[in-house]
């Protein structure tokens, strides 16, 4: 999921929700792993950058940790870290890392499922391994860098404080430990913010997240008074499963899944729609109804939401497939595999599951109010998934109408009543059980649908003017279109609004 430019993303109400949600796991002390799809860093235009930039916009302070390259204390590499050219990961080979030993000993993150061997005297370097390019760091001297990075962030001098190993000894043992007594003996509490897409190995980055909460357990230091880190990444930035590995009392995992919800959509259409220069109820009504199809065609693909907004000006449904056409074929679309009609009719969860990571990383499936979405560019081959979307959009706001002229228009049934008002309920009124007792005439016309209103006119038992049966034809017809999950088209639409706002 993309976003608008047109439309402040702060002030999107499920994405303050979200932030603030990370901001308070972070002020009550806890590290934290904020996991983006990776359209959202990878993609044309990703705002990822913009979006870091909110996230420390609600943090009082922090640590953010330059990416490699960028000072002066590099780590060793011949070649400048890529994201896009991370190869596969041979999960067969050693990292060179040691096992991280917590109450979660980490050695998902290290080794793979065979056991670990070291690399033979001789071997040529690997160019498959985790994490790791040709001439690129190895997973050992990434997190050599990383460390040396965060050491310079905040001021750490190597062997400073009292019982440090000093230049020969550990170096993550040395920089951690020395992050938890700092410099004056109190510990560093600012958040430890790490770009996991701007990390050479996924390891590395995993590996510091789990040690920053080992070393604060070893220190036997409250929560809120030690050393957190937020790592804000894709799963391509981080071991595979490590989000299901971490011990979620330590770390708060907060999946970028469901942020944006109706309201959200709603708001960016309403701000990309061209402006209404026209009074009349009915232009109002009708623009309301065109805002309500494109929230419900887009969900929480805004970027499309913000696009079609002004394209599709007229509002008309038959003109809805060309618009949406022109919007996806303007940028760029997940593959035509991820859009294709797998099962979504089970609740989305707190979080992609393993099948749906691939569609969730491309942005081609979200969780939106409850419900998983596709990207609408599934609309543009299945012509019936998207006339229920264009059915649930009118429904949600002619419903209510339609109900309230009904009962308006009972004031006009029991007006012209041809036969007795208890003889007309009885006759065309809601069915009743026995026990029901005595219920008003007056009351059950009240309830009378409007099919029933149409039977009785054509029976005979009331008398209604022209303009009065038109009237209650075009609700009767609408309503029996709607009710069979049928929307209607755009002279339908008009015909009906035109009625409602008379």
């Amino acid at each position: 999921m993309t976003y608008p430019t047109a439309v402040g993303r702060t002030a999107l109400p499920g994405v303050r929700l979200r932030l603030a949600r990370l901001a308070h796991d972070l002020e009550r002390g806890r590290s934290c792993l904020l996991l983006l799809p990776t359209r959202l860093v990878n993609g044309p235009g990703s705002p990822s950058e913009d979006l870091l930039d909110e996230v420390l916009h609600e943090l009082d302070d922090y640590v953010l940790l330059p990416p490699a390259g960028t000072c002066d204390a590099a780590p060793p590499t011949a070649d400048a870290w890529l994201p896009s050219q991370r190869a596969a990961s041979d999960t067969a080979r050693w990292s060179g890392l040691a096992p991280v030993l917590d109450y979660d000993d980490g050695l998902g993150d290290l080794f793979g499922s065979a056991p670990p061997t070291a690399p033979e005297l001789g071997a040529p370097p690997l160019q498959g391994g985790p994490g790791r390019q040709a001439g690129g760091p190895s997973e050992a001297e990434a997190l050599t860098g990383l460390l040396e990075r965060l050491a310079k962030e905040v001021n750490l001098q190597s062997g400073t404080a009292d019982g440090d190993d000093g230049p020969g000894g550990d170096d993550e043992g040395d920089v951690l430990t020395r992050l938890v007594r700092c410099q004056n003996g109190e510990p560093e509490t600012r958040p430890v913010v790490v770009r996991g897409w701007r990390e050479s190995a996924p390891s590395a980055t995993g590996h510091l997240l789990r040690r920053m909460v080992a070393v604060t357990k070893e220190a036997g230091l409250p929560p809120g008074r030690g050393p957190r880190a937020l790592v804000v990444a894709t799963t391509d930035d981080l071991p595979p499963g490590l989000p299901g590995q971490l011990v979620r009392e330590d770390v708060a995992v907060h999946w970028w899944w469901g942020v944006t919800g109706r309201l959200d959509t709603a708001t960016v259409v309403a701000l990309s729609r061209p402006p209404l220069d026209s009074p009349l109820a009915r232009r109002q009504l009708y623009e309301a109804v065109a805002q309500a199809t494109i929230t419900e065609i887009c969900g929480p693909f805004l970027d499309i939401a913000s696009a079609l907004a002004p394209r599709w000006a007229d509002g008309r449904p038959e003109t809805l497939p060309d618009a949406l056409r022109e919007v996806i074929e303007a940028g760029p679309a997940p593959e035509a595999f991820l859009l294709s009609d797998q099962p979504l009719a089970r609740g989305p969860g707190a979080h992609p599951d393993e099948t749906l990571l691939p569609a969730w990383n491309a942005a081609a499936v979200e969780s939106w109010d409850g419900r998983l979405r596709r990207h609408p560019a599934h609309f543009l081959d299945n012509e019936h998934a998207m006339a229920s979307q264009v059915w649930l959009a009118q429904n949600h706001v002619l419903l209510p109408l339609l109900d309230a002229s009904r009962e308006r228009f009972a004031d006009v049934v029991r007006a012209n009543a041809r036969i007795p008002l208890q003889r007309l309920a009885e006759q065309y009124g809601p069915r009743r059980d026995l026990d029901e007792g005595g219920v008003p005439p007056s009351t059950l016309i009240e309830t009378m649908e409007v099919g029933a209103m149409w039977g009785a006119f054509r029976d005979g038992a009331i008398a209604l003017t022209q303009r009065d049966r038109r009237h209650l034809r075009t609700l009767r017809d609408a309503r029996n279109r709607l009710a069979h999950r049928t929307p209607l088209d755009g002279e339908g639409l008009q015909t009906l609004i035109k009625e409602l706002c008379r």
